[in-house]
């Protein structure tokens, strides 16, 4: 004897927004501990990530292209 299951499906209609790399949100950066600072994956203001401040610069420069490169999937 196996009980009657009865399952429910909802349907919704697929949502189209738009990826935050073609429109980047509008963000409140606010103020980091000291050992930490903001770095920004587009322009001087746009998809803004959180990094070590005592890396040096390529290290930075190295991270920053990682992220880069890796941005649709963190974006």
């Amino acid at each position: 004897y196996l009980p009657e299951v009865r399952k429910e499906l909802k349907i919704c209609e697929a949502k189209s927004e738009k990826s935050s790399i073609y429109e980047p949100p509008e963000v409140e950066l606010k103020d980091l501990p000291p050992h930490l600072e903001y770095a920004f994956l587009e322009g001087d203001d746009k998809l803004p990530v959180i990094i070590a401040k005592d890396l040096s610069v390529e290290e930075k420069t190295a991270l920053i292209t990682v992220l880069k490169s890796h941005k649709r999937a963190i974006a």
